[in-house]
């Protein structure tokens, strides 16, 4: 089945809510070399088993690949044509 949600915030938003209760879970960066073995799992169109230790100790590399996933984005989430009513 298609879902409109992709996969890679799916999974990490799931995680995040079950484990994710820490302070500053969205504000902290996670560890870069942990946040791209995340991206590089998620990009080989596998789904990461965000259970792992290196993800559990460094929960914030979960939220910080969220954060990336919205910055790479070709058009925001509240688009450019969209951009004045926001404002």
């Amino acid at each position: 089945p298609c879902s409109s949600v992709p996969q890679v915030l799916k999974s990490c938003t799931e995680f995040i809510e079950k484990h994710g209760i820490v302070d500053g879970i969205y504000r902290l960066s996670g560890i870069a070399s942990n946040i791209q073995k995340l991206r590089h799992e998620f990009d080989s169109e596998q789904i990461p088993d965000l259970t792992k230790d290196i993800y559990i100790q460094d929960i914030h590399c979960v939220g910080s690949l969220c954060k990336l996933y919205f910055r790479e984005l070709p058009n925001p989430l509240l688009t450019y044509q969209l951009y004045e009513k926001f404002s």
